[in-house]
């Protein structure tokens, strides 16, 4: 575990220095060959430009640091709607509009991601600024429908 660990913190920092955030990072290992999946996101969006800098940046990494050659590596976007799960996730969409449903509510509700410190979120709503802790939110994600507004 620990290994899969140092590989994903490596290649993080590989895509931070080069302004790409790495929000999800697997590997697997499967007959001989290596599967590696990553979604990332550039400071002014995500497209083919980005995926494609990843892929080189990760093939690179793997080759040069880990002995990993020949990987199969699939790069993408994190989507107009991504469900947003981990404090990464919500650091790196700082200023973006989303949805979330509280913890024991049921209805979504709309606002602008303001901040993330340790354990919460600061979200502007329609009734002001709202700090939930993470365990507070029972699920969230981007909200493309508010988009140019």
């Amino acid at each position: 575990m620990q290994e899969r660990e140092a590989l994903n913190d490596d290649i993080e920092k590989t895509l931070s220095a080069e302004g790409l955030d790495l929000l999800e990072f697997r590997l697997s290992r499967h007959r001989g060959s290596v599967q590696v999946s990553a979604v990332v996101k550039g400071p002014a969006g995500t497209g083919t430009g980005e995926c494609a800098k990843a892929h080189r940046l990760i093939e690179r990494r793997l080759a040069e640091a880990h002995d990993i050659v020949d990987p199969h590596i699939e790069v993408s976007s994190p989507g107009i709607d991504r469900l947003l799960k981990t404090p990464r996730d919500f650091a790196a969409f700082e200023g973006s509009r989303i949805r979330f449903i509280r913890a024991g509510e049921t209805e979504w509700e709309r606002g602008l991601l303001r901040g993330v410190a340790e354990e919460t979120v600061c979200i502007d709503t329609v009734e002001g600024e709202l700090v939930v802790p993470f365990a507070g939110l029972f699920k969230a994600r981007l909200d493309s429908t508010m988009e140019g507004e």
